[in-house]
């Protein structure tokens, strides 16, 4: 009898999978996203109203092209503090080519066929790099840095580099940065041996000048309450969202007192059974301090919560005038290989799917700094989580008719087993 058991039970759990199986394929909202006549790889920005939607990790989405096929994608966030590096352009004094009879003293060569290029530094701001946009070349050549403040005397910046260049698939030019320790001349003359090659075609010279920025932030909807308690001489904020919303930042404006620190705590509400009934406690999930002389932000590690309260302590001080606060979510983006003018469909809201591994995120690190961004539609529900086709209407074994006929052929051998197994109990006890 037990090893009709196993056999029953592992048929039933089979019927029971398959039942649903077709429940794995739904969602509960959608979104069309549109490209335009450019191919490669696009942005699509996802702001809260569309992560409402989503788990936090995004493993409930999907992306669609109009044949139901999935398209690989990935998803990149802002985080809160990042490098940028910014591109200062500098004047090109001249750029001449000098043939093989032509003299200069470098160390790898002394009669040579070069190319000489000038720029100038006007505000003498200290550098260590020069980066110049050239042509789309595969050449290998040298080169050597010199530099000037009165275009006669020159002095040895970068003695020998390597200067090699990859030629690129999609853009006709490219930036080649030349690195040397850190000066501030005026002129700067950049040598490229061209010996054993053609001159390469120089369109513009500057610096990359790094920098920290902050991400970018979105806008959270939401409602709040702000109640002083004169008892414990606290001021309570109730923040509430319509969905549960990652927060970032939560930033402040106080019109009085001028001058004020306080500390606070920002704390969610939990239940736990005790006695065999259900009690709340407060939950901290971050400190903090709010003080005059200091940016009134505070960046928290990310919450996912429905409702956030604020409590700040005013000691024997008056309570804070708290003109207004806002919440703000890091921005996040999806990021896919579209073809041109064509039309897909982000699904969302599957709980059952897992995080997908796609080879796409192996290349996010050459993804160019600004994507075209591909056009979204507002997120809809799908009504009894029957998704919107692009195009074709959906087959027979994702309709409901197949489901109910699943669920029926479980039932029917649900029953079957059952009176089997009751007969065999009954054949037994004979």
């Amino acid at each position: 009898m037990n090893h009709k058991l196993t056999k029953q039970s592992i048929c039933f759990l089979i019927i029971i999978a398959f039942s649903f199986s077709s429940l794995a394929q739904r969602y509960t909202h959608q979104a069309i996203i549109k490209t335009d006549q450019h191919k490669g790889l696009y942005k699509v920005s996802l702001n809260p109203n569309y992560k409402q939607y989503m788990s936090p990790n995004f493993h409930d989405i999907r992306v669609y092209d109009s044949a139901k096929k999935e398209v690989p994608y990935v998803v990149l966030s802002e985080p809160l503090l990042k490098s940028k590096s910014d591109f200062k352009e500098y004047e090109i004094v001249s750029q001449k080519h000098f043939n093989a009879n032509s003299t200069i003293h470098l160390n790898w060569h002394s009669t040579f066929a070069y190319t000489e290029v000038i720029i100038k530094n006007a505000s003498k701001e200290s550098i260590s790099n020069i980066a110049f946009n050239i042509n789309n070349s595969d050449a290998y050549k040298y080169c050597a840095i010199e530099g000037s403040d009165d275009l006669k005397q020159w002095y040895s910046v970068s003695e020998k580099q390597e200067l090699s260049l990859a030629y690129n698939d999609v853009y006709t030019n490219q930036y080649k940065c030349i690195y040397f320790p850190l000066t501030n001349y005026m002129y700067y003359r950049l040598l490229v041996e061209d010996w054993h090659s053609q001159p390469l075609k120089i369109n513009s010279a500057g610096c990359f000048k790094n920098s920290v920025i902050a991400g970018k932030l979105n806008d959270l909807l939401f409602a709040k309450t702000i109640t002083e308690d004169a008892k414990t001489k606290t001021t309570l904020i109730k923040l509430s969202f319509t969905n549960n919303q990652q927060i970032n930042r939560i930033d402040f404006k106080i019109k009085e007192p001028r001058l004020y620190k306080r500390h606070g705590i920002i704390y969610t509400t939990r239940t736990h059974i005790v006695k065999k009934k259900a009690e709340s406690y407060k939950e901290t999930l971050y400190e903090f301090d709010l003080s005059s002389d200091k940016p009134l932000f505070i960046d928290i590690p990310p919450l996912l919560e429905k409702e956030l309260f604020i409590e700040i302590y005013n000691n024997d001080n008056p309570s804070l005038e708290i003109e207004s606060i806002a919440c703000k979510q890091l921005a996040s983006y999806l990021i896919c290989d579209f073809k041109a003018n064509h039309t897909y469909m982000l699904m969302c809201g599957n709980e059952l799917l897992k995080t997908p591994e796609y080879d796409l995120i192996n290349f996010v690190s050459q993804v160019p700094q600004l994507l075209p961004e591909a056009s979204i539609s507002p997120m809809t529900e799908l009504k009894n989580t029957t998704p919107v086709e692009l195009k074709k209407e959906a087959s027979f074994f994702e309709t409901k008719q197949f489901l109910w006929i699943c669920l029926a052929i479980g039932a029917i051998a649900i029953f079957l087993f059952s009176k089997s197994l009751l007969k065999d109990m009954g054949s037994d006890k004979n």
